[in-house]
């Protein structure tokens, strides 16, 4: 009984410090808009990286460019955030689910940078 019990105590704590640690992303600075259908197909992956500033936010701009000559309407954009700590919130300025093209600005927490990966798809 001693055993289990302190086998116990001892996960929780492991879980405990990894979470205070960053590792998971707790802070839901993932962002999904429309929907990935079976024709959809990849029309750009990209991450968006830009360097903190010291005691302020900074902020990023992402357009989508296309091929003028044969534009895919997007269906669905996925955001993931690839920093452990303090990531980046999303905004859709422009374009967007339904268009030929989107604009997306990135603005980091205060301190922190921007490391993103973007993800359109779209027929």
């Amino acid at each position: 009984m001693k055993i289990s019990l302190a086998f116990i105590l001892a996960i929780a704590a492991c879980v405990g410090t990894s979470h205070g640690l960053g590792g998971t992303n707790s802070e839901g600075f993932d962002y999904v808009w429309g929907m990935k259908v079976a024709a959809s197909q990849l029309i750009a992956r990209e991450v968006v990286y830009r360097g903190k500033t010291l005691l302020g936010t900074t902020t990023k701009t992402y357009t989508l460019t296309q091929d003028p000559t044969a534009p895919k309407t997007i269906q669905y954009i996925a955001i993931t955030n690839l920093k452990r700590l303090r990531g980046a919130t999303a905004e859709i300025t422009s374009g967007g689910v339904g268009s030929q093209s989107v604009t997306i600005k990135f603005t980091s927490a205060r301190g922190g940078a921007i490391k993103s990966q973007v993800e359109i798809w779209g027929a």
